[in-house]
C-alpha cells in the first residue's frame, strides 16, 4: 500500500515539475511530445506568455536598412529532419493582430506592405538539418511613427511533418527610432524643486535638489521628432517622479527648440523665457518645466546628454 502511495506521490511531482517548466521555457518552443513540429523559431524574447500568438518586439534607426532573420525549425526529439522539407510561409491575416489585441488589451496595427519585402515565402529544412531561415527587409523610414505596428508571420503549408499549433504564427512588432531615441545620462545642472503652493518652495524636502547624479533616462520614439521620457526621479534618484505620465519632448529639427507635454497632466509645460533646446553637436537636451502651476507647483530643470542606443 505504502509502495503504491509512494508511486502516487512521485508521479505527481514529477507532472508538476514538468508543467513548471513548460511554462518557463519561454525561449524554447514546442518541447518534445513523441514526435517533431515545424514551426517558427524565437527570433527574440517573447514580449508578453500566455498569448494568442508570440509576438516580438524590435526598433531600428530610421535611416536605416535593416535585415531581420526569420527561422523556420524542425523541432523536437529527432535532431535534424530525415528528408528535405519545404515549407511554406506568408504573411498572416489582421484578424491575427486583432485577436491579439482583444486578448491582451493592445492597440497594435498591421505593419503596411510598402515598409517590408520577404526576400522568400517558400524555405527548405535540408535532410540531416533542423533550420532554414528567410529574411524581412524593413524600411524604417515608411514606419508610422504614431502606431505600433506588427507583420504576422504565418506557416501555411509543409511537404512533410506536423506543422506547430503554438508557433505556426508569429507577430513581429517593428519600430523605427528618430534621432533623439536612446539612453541619456544626467548633467550637472539638473535639479528639482517642489512647492507647497505657487509662490511657496517646500523646505526640509529629501526630493529636492540636484539630480545630476541620478540614474539614466530612457527616451523613447513615439513620433518623427517627439520622443517619451522615461526613468525621471526625484532628487536623491530612488523614487521616480508621479503625476506626470506619458512625459513627451518635441523637437523643431529647423530651429533644434524642444516643447514639452504630459498625456497624464494636461498642466506641464515649458517654463515661459526659459532654455528649452536640443543640441545635435553634443546630443544634450536642456529641458525646464514645472506643472500643478496653480497647486503644489513643481519645477524641473533637466541637462541631459546622449549615452547609447537602447
Amino acid at each position: 500500500m505504502k509502495k503504491n502511495i509512494f508511486k502516487s506521490i512521485a508521479a505527481l511531482l514529477a507532472i508538476t515539475f514538468l508543467s513548471s517548466c513548460l511554462k518557463d521555457d519561454t525561449m524554447i518552443l514546442d518541447p518534445a511530445k513523441g514526435h517533431n513540429v515545424i514551426e517558427f523559431a524565437n527570433p527574440a524574447q517573447i514580449v508578453q506568455n500566455g498569448t494568442p500568438y508570440p509576438l516580438y518586439s524590435f526598433a531600428y534607426e530610421a535611416a536605416s536598412t535593416p535585415s531581420l532573420p526569420v527561422t523556420v525549425s524542425y523541432s523536437g526529439p529527432e535532431a535534424t529532419a530525415p528528408q528535405d522539407i519545404t515549407v511554406k510561409v506568408a504573411v498572416g491575416a489582421a484578424s491575427k493582430i486583432t485577436e491579439y489585441n482583444t486578448a491582451t488589451g493592445g492597440h497594435y496595427e498591421l505593419l503596411q506592405p510598402t515598409s517590408y519585402t520577404l526576400s522568400a515565402t517558400e524555405v527548405v529544412i535540408k535532410a540531416g538539418t533542423s533550420k532554414a531561415t528567410f529574411n524581412v527587409l524593413l524600411k524604417p523610414s515608411t514606419f508610422n511613427f504614431a502606431v505600433s505596428e506588427v507583420l504576422p508571420l504565418t506557416i501555411t503549408s509543409a511537404s512533410s511533418g506536423i506543422i506547430s499549433g503554438n508557433f505556426n504564427t508569429i507577430l513581429l512588432n517593428v519600430s523605427a527610432k528618430n534621432a533623439y531615441d536612446g539612453i541619456y545620462a544626467m548633467q550637472a545642472g539638473s535639479f528639482v524643486q517642489r512647492y507647497s503652493n505657487p509662490t511657496t518652495p517646500t523646505t526640509g524636502d529629501a526630493l529636492n535638489g540636484n539630480t545630476s547624479t541620478n540614474p539614466d533616462l530612457t527616451l523613447t520614439t513615439v513620433g518623427a521628432n517627439t520622443v517619451q521620457i522615461g526613468n525621471l526621479r526625484w532628487a536623491g534618484g530612488s523614487s521616480g517622479v508621479g503625476g506626470i505620465d506619458n512625459l513627451q519632448a518635441t523637437v523643431d529639427p529647423a530651429t533644434n527648440l524642444v516643447t514639452m507635454k504630459a498625456l497624464g497632466n494636461a498642466t506641464l509645460a515649458i517654463i515661459p523665457g526659459s532654455v528649452n533646446k536640443y543640441d545635435p553637436a553634443t546630443k544634450t537636451f536642456t529641458l525646464n518645466f514645472d506643472w500643478n502651476q496653480t497647486a503644489a507647483k513643481r519645477v524641473y530643470s533637466l541637462v541631459i546628454k546622449y549615452k547609447s542606443s537602447r
